[in-house]
Formats: C-alpha cells, structure tokens, sequence
C-alpha cells in the first residue's frame, strides 16, 4: 500500500483542498503537503506515522487546514486494511526559506495486510 498517497487521496476528498507528496515548485495558495516519517512493523501489522503539512498565504488559513485535516483523519480508516488514523499533534513550523505559514499534523495510522 502507498500510504502517503492513500492519506493525500483521502484528505483531499474530505477537505477539498489539493493534497500532494511533494512541494510544488509553482505553489498554489494553499495546499497539504503528505509525507512518510516514519514506520514501524510486526509480522501483520504496519505502524506508520504520516505527516500532513498544511500551507496559506496566511497563519490564520493554514491553521484552518490543519483543523481540517484533523477532522478528516477519521476517513482515512474508509480506506480498505486501515484499522485506525489517528491525529497526534499539530504545531506551527513556518518555511525557513520563504516565511510561507504552515502547520504539521502528525498522523499515526494502523494497518493490517
């Protein structure tokens, strides 16, 4: 399973706000960045921590999206073999090189293959 790209597909239909693996190098005003940082397996179960990166023009809307995202965690468990998402914290880490605002939400997830 792609799990960066099953959580950014998952997002984006709950949110409606374009999610991508990968910075864009043309940003759009505001989108939800999706990466793998870590896992963690047994036998049958994976536990991978994703984290979800929202990005606004502004403080104020990239701490919405970050909302967002928290809420829709729960959707990601529609997802076949997903048995729990779980949001773990969100904090404020602008981009050191542009300034541009933005919010991490730590996503721990439980998958069973």
């Amino acid at each position: 399973m792609d799990i960066e790209r099953v959580v950014a597909e998952r997002l984006m239909h709950v949110t409606g706000i374009k999610c991508v693996l990968d910075v864009p190098s043309e940003r759009t005003e505001e989108f939800i960045q999706v990466t793998l940082a870590a896992t963690s397996a047994t036998r049958f179960i994976q536990s991978p921590r994703v984290l979800a990166t929202s990005w606004a023009k502004t403080r104020r809307r990239a701490r919405e999206i970050a909302e967002a995202v928290e809420r829709a965690c729960s959707a990601i468990e529609d997802e076949p073999n997903v048995f729990s998402a779980v949001s773990d914290g969100t904090y404020r880490w602008d981009d050191p090189d542009t300034g541009t605002p933005r919010y991490q939400t730590n996503i721990n997830l439980t998958i069973c293959e």
